[in-house]
């Protein structure tokens, strides 16, 4: 017990640094090539954050173990949606663009749904089985073809979508006149591979932690391999908010999602059918929850930023799925 909570600091320390790193290089670039921190924090530090949930379903695909691999996405995706957002949604300073109210949060509500839809056709095509196939990973996997040909195009047409970037930022390596367009891509890359490898630390470690305190499988699924491989993304968010590069931060959360979704469950599915058991409904409840209350919240509330009401009733869905999977 004690080595595997050695390990877990360890790892924990590791992922901050590379957060840092990462979060630096990533503004760099951002300000170099005049693309929108929103875009930057959602194609590379989101999807690159998405790596150690994209590495577990895989490997639990491999393994014969789809239990896991929904399991991981929908722990991973309703606690990036409640804690990291909700947490970091306290300070008010989450800053609300219209790229995440017309596309992004509605992106992740179809996302939501679309899980519980291809997951239950036992309820909505009575027919004897309740699993995500080929078909449906096929489905998401143009889904995801779309978002990016959409945030691609976003890049293009960069003028009118364009957000101030901002001018302070404490852990910055150079000037922009003086950083090399290399620095900040070796730094994207390095901070990466030490979030990714970090992040798969924190989940073995506090696997291995949670086997030994006698909790089950489906409980270790959803709130700790989940929650788990989303550390990087809560690390890398808490760097963002630190150096006041908010507008990452939302890119990052939403674009990680979405990844797991359309990207991550359908090469999972495309591998080996994904069932999704009834207990597990009740995650895939909160997740749709979750992401609705986003989106009527972007699209019905004027604030530029993310309420601090929001934030609570964020969290306290989060509270209260923990609660009743622990009592399941």
């Amino acid at each position: 017990m004690l080595m595997q909570a050695g390990v877990l600091i360890v790892a924990i320390i590791l992922a901050v640094f590379s957060a840092k790193i990462l979060v630096t290089g990533a503004i760099s670039i951002a300000k170099r090539f005049a693309i929108p921190e929103f875009i930057i924090g959602a194609f590379i530090i989101g999807f690159g954050t998405s790596l150690p949930e994209f590495a577990v379903n895989i490997q639990a695909a491999l393994d014969g173990n789809t239990d896991l691999a929904i399991a991981n996405i929908l722990g991973s995706n309703l606690f990036n949606t409640c804690v990291t957002l909700g947490l970091l949604g306290l300070s008010g300073r989450l800053v609300i663009n219209s790229d995440v109210r017309i596309k992004d949060a509605p992106y992740n509500l179809i996302a939501a749904l679309m899980i519980a839809v291809c997951g239950n056709q036992l309820f909505l095509d009575h027919i004897n089985y309740h699993q995500i196939m080929m078909s449906h990973a096929l489905i998401f996997l143009c889904f995801f073809c779309i978002y990016v040909y959409y945030t691609l195009l976003e890049v293009k047409q960069g003028a009118s979508h364009k957000q101030p970037l901002h001018k302070h930022h404490h852990q910055a390596l150079e000037s922009d006149n003086d950083s090399s367009s290399f620095k900040a891509f070796f730094y994207v890359i390095s901070g990466l591979v030490g979030l990714v490898l970090g992040g798969e630390l924190i989940v073995s470690s506090a696997e291995k932690i949670a086997q030994l305190l006698g909790l089950s499988n489906r409980l270790i699924g959803l709130l700790i391999v989940g929650p788990g491989t989303s550390m990087p993304e809560l690390i890398a968010s808490l760097v963002a908010l630190r150096s006041k590069s908010t507008a990452l931060i939302l890119g990052n959360i939403i674009g990680s999602n979405i990844f797991n979704v359309f990207f991550t469950l359908g090469i999972t599915a495309t591998i080996q059918p994904v069932p999704l058991d009834f207990s597990l409904n009740q995650a895939v409840l909160f997740n749709v929850l979750a992401a609705a209350l986003l989106s009527i919240t972007f699209w019905f509330v004027s604030k530029e930023n993310i309420s601090r009401i929001t934030a609570i009733l964020l969290l306290l869905i989060y509270c209260v799925y923990t609660v009743l999977a622990i009592y399941q």
